[in-house]
């Protein structure tokens, strides 16, 4: 069969492909966009983890520049 795609399971599962496997579960999201669920520290969190990256990132191309000689 041919051109059917994702709506193949609409008869069986009552639904399309994303109906019957979600690909995100709502309890995971907030329910406006408006607020960071994570709160201050998960954000504060997540900014050290960007600043440790781009901060190694950094310290390795230095390493192997000619800089570092």
């Amino acid at each position: 069969m041919q051109g059917k795609g994702v709506y193949q399971f609409v008869d069986k599962y009552g639904a399309n492909v994303d109906g019957y496997s979600p690909i995100y579960n709502t309890d995971d999201w907030s329910p406006s966009g408006d607020v960071y669920v994570g709160g201050t520290t998960g954000l504060a969190i997540w900014a050290v983890t960007l600043f440790g990256l781009l901060a190694g990132g950094a310290l390795l191309v230095y390493n192997t520049s000619a800089l570092a000689q």
